[in-house]
């Protein structure tokens, strides 16, 4: 199956694996780039490159191995592991990592709540990141915490939210100009710490013309405390 080796060089650091390792999720960056979705980049010898962490995409690479993720006893760099898992999007990684960075905050004594607000920005290179682009902006959270903020929704939305919602987390999308930055501004008056603030960008072929269709993911993490 010698065919089927990939080799990578990430930031200067080589690693060998096989395609349906880095293509095990579909909807990661890295599914997207060995589908065929995405333009790669190989370097002198050949190897492809990826212009990211060396050092932290082995802990992506055993996670894509094993769905599990598996870090030495003792690991200080959780929120650097947090920005590279972001940017491949490789989504049960994110969901694990958030778990362990939840864990971490009550092993500390800090107790509080989390919400993320990510909006993704599709468009055109002729277009982004203006606003000509199409922009969706979705808060995610416990929904009893979405119901008490200050969030730029109208009153069928909440109700919704509030009476036709049976679980504990969900989403909500968020309507207005700039919303995701008016929100920072609301979330850091309330009390409000921003934890993590990463953004994402793919790119694939629209039309057989060859025009190019961006998306830019903004995700940012936010933490209050509760005393």
């Amino acid at each position: 199956m010698s065919t089927d080796l990939i080799h990578l060089n990430v930031g200067g650091t080589t690693y060998t694996t096989t395609k349906s390792t880095l293509a095990r999720y579909p909807d990661s960056m890295l599914g997207a780039m060995f589908n065929g979705s995405l333009p790669t980049t190989k370097d002198e010898c050949g190897r492809y490159f990826i212009d990211r962490n060396g050092e932290m995409f082995q802990y992506i690479l055993d996670f894509l191995r094993s769905s599990h993720l598996s870090l030495p006893e003792g690991f200080k760099q959780l929120e650097l592991l947090s920005v590279e898992a972001d940017f491949y999007q490789i989504q049960p990684l994110i969901a694990q990592i958030n778990a362990l960075q939840q864990k971490s905050s009550l092993a500390s004594g800090t107790r509080g709540h989390f919400i993320e607000i990510v909006e993704c920005r599709l468009g055109s290179e002729a277009t982004m990141p203006t606003k000509n682009s199409r922009v969706k902006t979705v808060l995610l959270g416990r929904k009893d915490v979405i119901t008490a903020l200050p969030i730029a929704a109208n009153e069928g939305q909440l109700e919704k939210l509030r009476y036709l919602s049976d679980s504990v987390f969900t989403e909500l999308e968020l309507n207005g100009s700039n919303i995701r930055l008016k929100m920072a501004e609301h979330l850091q008056e309330s009390g409000w710490q921003l934890t993590t603030s990463n953004m994402t960008s793919s790119a694939t072929y629209c039309n057989d013309d060859g025009d190019v269709l961006l998306e830019l993911t903004y995700r940012d993490r936010w933490f209050q405390p509760v005393r």
